[in-house]
C-alpha cells in the first residue's frame, strides 16, 4: 500500500510540474512573440523584412468547422441508409449544413438505378430552376439550392432508369423568412430572355458584402440563397467549384481572420485562420486585433491562394500581398508593394486619413494572373492606378494611371492613350482579364470598375460626376491603351459611387455592374447591361441595410457550378 501511494503521489507531481513547465513554455513563447511583433525587423526604412510579415501574419490550418461538416454528413448518410425504397419514402431536410438556410437534401432510394433531374418551382419560368444530375443511382443524395425565403417551398425530382421510364414526385420544403439585414431589393427592371441566367437559370445575381450578408437574387430580383456567415469581400468560385469566402473565426468575433473553403450548402472543407495581432501607430508598444485580408484574394494555377493584406507594419496598411500554399496554409512568397511602386508614393501621400493613424497610400482592392504571360494585374484605389508585374520576379511591365506625382524613372512604364480625350481611371476597382482567347501575343483587354475619383492623379471637370463599367486595350509592348467600351456617364451622379463597385462580363454580351456605394453608401445598385445596345436588362436597387453592409461587387454565378452533384463524402483535414 505504501509503494502504491508513493508512486501515486510522484505521478501527481510530475504532472503538476511539466503542466507548470508547459504553462511556463507557452508564456515565455508568449511574450517572446509579442516582444518580435512590437519590436519590428525592418531590411530598410518603412520596409518589413520578409520574415518580420511571416510573424505579424501567421496563418494557421484549422479543422474545426470541417469536423462538423463531417459530423453531420455521417448523420445523413446513415439516414440515407435508413431510407425506405421509393420517392414518397425520402427524407428531406431544410439548411443541411446549419449555415445555408435556403438549401435544403432529398435522401432517396429507387429500387432501380435512376438519373434525376431536379426542378426547383420559381414565380414564373424564368425563376424556376432546373438542374440534372450525373449518373445512374439507387442511393441518392440530392442537393436543393434556390429556395424561396419564408415559404414552402416545391421541389420535384424526376427519376429516369437506363430504359426511358420516368417516375416524379414532388417535395415541400419550408423556408424561414430572410434576415433584415439583407435589406430591400427592389425590381426596376427585367428581360430575362436577354439575361445571362445559364442553363436551367441555375445564375443567380450575387451581392457580395463588404461587411455583412452576402445573398443571391434571381431574374426577379428575389433571394434565392444567403449565408448566414458574415462575409466580408472575397466570395470566389474555386477551380473545384468551392467557394472561398472571408468570414469570422467565430460569431463573437469583430474582425474577419477566416478564409474558408466553403460551397452553397455551408459544408466547409478547409479554414485558414490569420492572426492579424498588429502594433498601433499611436502606441507601437500596443497590439490591436486587424481583419489580415481585406479586399481581395484569388487561386493560382498552382491551387495556392494570393491574397491583399495588411502585413502588420506600424504604419501604413493594404498594400502587400501573400500567397498562401493550398495545402500547408504557410506563406511560400510576399509581394510588398513599397518595393515595386515610387518611394514618395508612401512618404509623400496626403490623399486620405484614417481614424487610426496609419497611412492607407495605395489601398489595394483587386489582383488578377495572366497566366499566359506570369502576370499579376494589380489595382490600387488610392493611386488611381492599375499595373502589371512578371510574378516570378515582381519587375514591373506597365502603369495604366495619369503622369501626375510620377518620378521619371517611373514614365517609362506609363501606357500611352490611343483614344483622344482620354479619362483616366480613378480609384478604380475589380480589375479583370476579359476575351483571352480572342487576344494572342502582346495584346489584352481589362474590364473594370471606374469610380472616377482622383484621389492622387487624374482629375478632370467630370470627376465625381458619374462612375462606370469600362473595357479597355492594352498593347504592352508598344505602351498603349484604347478604351474601347464604358457605360455609367448616362446614369449620372445618382450612381456616383466614391467608394466600392465592380463590372463583368457576365455572358450574351452583357456586362453586370455592381454600383455598391450609391447616395454615399445608403443603396447599392445591381443593373445588367447590352454591351452592344447599351439596353438595361435587369436592373436592382438595394435599400434599408446596415451602415458598412453595403454590397461590395455584384457578380454573376451558378448556384450548381461543375456537375451539381451533392456526395455524402467525408472531407479530408
Amino acid at each position: 500500500m505504501k509503494k502504491k501511494k508513493f508512486w501515486g503521489i510522484t505521478a501527481g507531481v510530475l504532472v503538476v510540474l511539466l503542466i507548470a513547465g508547459g504553462a511556463t513554455a507557452y508564456h515565455e513563447r508568449h511574450l517572446i512573440r509579442r516582444y518580435l511583433l512590437v519590436h519590428q525587423h525592418y531590411d530598410k526604412p518603412d520596409i518589413l523584412s520578409t520574415n518580420q510579415i511571416k510573424l505579424n501574419i501567421r496563418p494557421a490550418l484549422s479543422t474545426k468547422n470541417t469536423t462538423a461538416t463531417n459530423q453531420l454528413t455521417k448523420t445523413y448518410q446513415h439516414d440515407l441508409q435508413q431510407v425506405k425504397v421509393g420517392p414518397a419514402q425520402a427524407k428531406v431536410v431544410v439548411n443541411p449544413y446549419k449555415t445555408s438556410p435556403l438549401s435544403g437534401l432529398i435522401l432517396v432510394k429507387t429500387a432501380q438505378p435512376t438519373r434525376v433531374r431536379l426542378v426547383v418551382h420559381g414565380n414564373r419560368p424564368a425563376t424556376t430552376i432546373k438542374q440534372t444530375l450525373p449518373g445512374y443511382r439507387t442511393q441518392h443524395s440530392v442537393g436543393v439550392l434556390g429556395l424561396y425565403a419564408g415559404r414552402a417551398n416545391r421541389v420535384t425530382l424526376r427519376f429516369t432508369t437506363k430504359d426511358g421510364q420516368v417516375t416524379r414526385h414532388t417535395y415541400r420544403l419550408t423556408t424561414t423568412k430572410a434576415p433584415k439585414g439583407i435589406g430591400t431589393n427592389t425590381l426596376k427592371t427585367s428581360h430575362p430572355k436577354q439575361m445571362a441566367l445559364g442553363q436551367g437559370h441555375t445564375k443567380l445575381t450575387f451581392a457580395v458584402s463588404s461587411q455583412g450578408y452576402t445573398y443571391g437574387l434571381d431574374a426577379r430580383g428575389k433571394v434565392r440563397w444567403y449565408s448566414t456567415q458574415k462575409i466580408s469581400h472575397v466570395f470566389k468560385e474555386l477551380q473545384n467549384h468551392h467557394l472561398l469566402i472571408l468570414t469570422k473565426i467565430s460569431d463573437s468575433e469583430h474582425k474577419y481572420n477566416a478564409l474558408r473553403e466553403t460551397d452553397f450548402y455551408g459544408r466547409v472543407y478547409r479554414q485558414y485562420n490569420m492572426n492579424g495581432l498588429f502594433p498601433t501607430r499611436q502606441d507601437p508598444n500596443k497590439l490591436s486585433t486587424n481583419t489580415v485580408i481585406h479586399h481581395d484574394a484569388i487561386e493560382l494555377p498552382n491551387h495556392n491562394l494570393l491574397l491583399t493584406v495588411d502585413d502588420g507594419s506600424k504604419k501604413f496598411v493594404e498594400d502587400t500581398m501573400i500567397e498562401l500554399n493550398y495545402k500547408t496554409g504557410k506563406i511560400v512568397k510576399v509581394i510588398d508593394l513599397k518595393r515595386i511602386l515610387p518611394k514618395s508614393a508612401y512618404t509623400q501621400y496626403d490623399g486620405t486619413h484614417r481614424p487610426d493613424g496609419k497611412i492607407d497610400w495605395f489601398h489595394q482592392n483587386s489582383i488578377v494572373y495572366d497566366q499566359k504571360r506570369d502576370e499579376l494585374i494589380v489595382s490600387g484605389r488610392n493611386q488611381d492606378m492599375i499595373f502589371a508585374i512578371n510574378y516570378k520576379t515582381t519587375k514591373l511591365k506597365w502603369i495604366l494611371a495619369a503622369p501626375e506625382k510620377l518620378p521619371k524613372s517611373y514614365q517609362k512604364y506609363l501606357l500611352q492613350p490611343t483614344n483622344k480625350h482620354f479619362r483616366y481611371n480613378g480609384g478604380q476597382h475589380a480589375v479583370q482579364l476579359i476575351h483571352q482567347s480572342q487576344h494572342q501575343g502582346d495584346k489584352i483587354e481589362l474590364e473594370f470598375y471606374d469610380n472616377n475619383v482622383p484621389v492622387t492623379r487624374g482629375k478632370t471637370a467630370q470627376s465625381k460626376q458619374w462612375s462606370a463599367g469600362e473595357i479597355v486595350t492594352i498593347n504592352q509592348l508598344k505602351k498603349t491603351v484604347t478604351k474601347t467600351w464604358e457605360f455609367g456617364q448616362r446614369l449620372g451622379k445618382r450612381n456616383f459611387t466614391n467608394i466600392v463597385g465592380s463590372s463583368y462580363a457576365v455572358g450574351k454580351g452583357n456586362t453586370l455592374i455592381g454600383f455598391g456605394y450609391a447616395d454615399w453608401g445608403k443603396r447599392s445598385e445591381f443593373v445588367e447591361v447590352n454591351r452592344k445596345t447599351k439596353q438595361i436588362v435587369f436592373d436592382v436597387d438595394r435599400t434599408h441595410f446596415a451602415h458598412g453592409d453595403w454590397s461590395y461587387r455584384a457578380q454573376r454565378m451558378s448556384l450548381y457550378p461543375g456537375n451539381g452533384n451533392l456526395t455524402l463524402k467525408q472531407i479530408n483535414h
